[in-house]
């Protein structure tokens, strides 16, 4: 399950203001929606190859749409951005690429990628580190980079098979 974002839109449902409006599909800056991550009234993303209507529907405002030009609710943006980052979606939906909601037991929940990329300016914005877990009772604190004291490495535990064997020498 993908957790719902229609509800933090800023501007949703759209078509409170575009139900009047004539659908223009000429590329062209749009300075009325630079609060949404615009430069100059430009789409920073994919080098400024896209525009609008690449992803919002142009005659169903309230809803994306793929390439192909299928409805996608705001609430499936994952099903649109994966269209062209199908790598970075395998990755989110078997778990290596975002974020997953609750406990790692019982029904998959996880955000959609507009919960942490803006599609509009969609490098990752920065955020403060999470704090570390805390360490699980009865084991001890690992020992940081570099500190090996009481600790030996992998390769110090396994060192009798780094070395060749007598026979086998080149």
């Amino acid at each position: 399950m993908v957790l719902p974002r229609k509800d933090k839109l800023s501007f949703y449902p759209c078509a409170q203001c575009h139900a009047n409006m004539p659908v223009n599909t000429t590329p062209r800056p749009i300075m009325i929606h630079a609060t949404a991550g615009l430069v100059d009234g430009k789409l920073d993303h994919g080098q400024q190859r896209f525009w609008c209507l690449t992803c919002h529907s142009p005659t169903d405002r309230n809803n994306l749409q793929t390439v192909a030009g299928v409805k996608v609710d705001f609430n499936d943006a994952w099903k649109v951005c994966g269209q062209c980052h199908s790598a970075r979606q395998r990755d989110w939906y078997y778990g290596a690429h975002g974020k997953r909601v609750g406990n790692w037991k019982g029904d998959v929940e996880r955000y959609n990628c507009t919960e942490c990329h803006n599609p509009h300016h969609p490098p990752f914005r920065q955020q403060k580190p999470q704090p570390k877990p805390p360490v699980r009772a009865g084991l001890g604190e690992m020992p940081h980079e570099g500190e090996s004291e009481g600790h030996p490495t992998i390769w110090e535990k396994h060192q009798d098979r780094l070395q060749p064997e007598e026979g086998n020498k080149p």
